[in-house]
């Protein structure tokens, strides 16, 4: 039955006492931009992480992390890596375990997507969506199990996309890849829990940042026009709430499943969609 593994600790304690991640050791990838990426990495160290924030441009996470460390006053180390790079994605990992004094929590925030119709699609197209999509979140929870299957603790948070559950057109390659996140979640999960690793995954759905917004307001060319016809579409009819949403809507489910006030949960995947289905 478990009642010795039982977390009793937590009983007359606020939520907001659990959602303390003071001292935990985190691991952000995509952290660079002004995305998903930088949201969660600002919302986790403000509630008391250490964050090692991963990506391709030095320059863009050397920034991130000092904006971060500046105003929450953890702990921030800005690591390089293209998470397309087998090994670099387990050095950048390993990296952040080092510079940090420890590792608890792996975000995996990979994307890299390509759009547009199926059949226009080259090989080369469809294989860097699924790459960018699927692929380097494998790599990424592979290379955190390293370290984190040894220590008999630690969490793995994929980021996938409500696009696997429903129907986007002009995004097939993308939402099956999103689809095939869901499901490495719950697999991946059944795999490690036991051996002390949760795994779970975040759907967000339509996510506004900037170089959207001005796609949305003033289009330039017949792709961002046909891109921008597909999200309103979408936001009229699929999206209950009726709009879109900010990055750090989304990271604040992060932020709750990092924490001690998610620890019975494990393998699943939230919705953060405004109640976006199929019609």
């Amino acid at each position: 039955m478990g009642f010795d593994k039982l977390p009793t600790h937590i009983i007359d304690k606020r939520v907001t006492d659990l959602m303390d991640l003071s001292g935990q050791k985190v691991a952000v990838t995509g952290a660079g931009g002004d995305g998903l990426g930088h949201a969660i990495a600002n919302r986790l160290a403000g509630l008391g992480a250490d964050i090692a924030l991963i990506g391709r441009t030095l320059e863009k996470v050397e920034r991130r992390a000092g904006e971060i460390e500046k105003r929450w006053g953890v702990k921030t180390v800005a690591i390089h890596a293209d998470m397309s790079d087998w090994d670099q994605v387990h050095r950048a990992v390993k990296e952040s375990r080092d510079a940090l004094g420890g590792f608890d929590i792996m975000v995996n925030n990979p994307v890299m997507v390509v759009g547009g119709p199926f059949e226009r699609h080259t090989k080369e197209e469809i294989d860097k969506t699924v790459l960018g999509s699927l692929t380097m979140l494998m790599y990424g929870a592979h290379a955190a199990l390293e370290l984190l299957l040894p220590q008999g603790s630690g969490r793995i948070i994929n980021i996938g996309a409500v696009g696997g559950r429903v129907q986007q057109r002009g995004l097939t390659v993308y939402c099956s890849c999103k689809a095939g996140v869901i499901g490495f979640t719950r697999n991946l999960a059944s795999e490690v829990a036991s051996r002390g690793v949760n795994v779970l995954g975040v759907a967000p759905g339509i996510m506004i940042k900037e170089d959207m917004r001005q796609m949305i307001l003033n289009p330039q060319n017949d792709q961002q026009r046909a891109g921008r016809a597909v999200i309103v579409e979408a936001v009229k009819t699929q999206v209950q709430l009726g709009r879109i949403c900010l990055p750090e809507e989304v990271a604040n489910m992060v932020a709750y499943l990092a924490s001690d006030a998610a620890n019975y949960m494990c393998g699943q995947t939230i919705d953060v969609a405004g109640g976006q289905w199929m019609n």
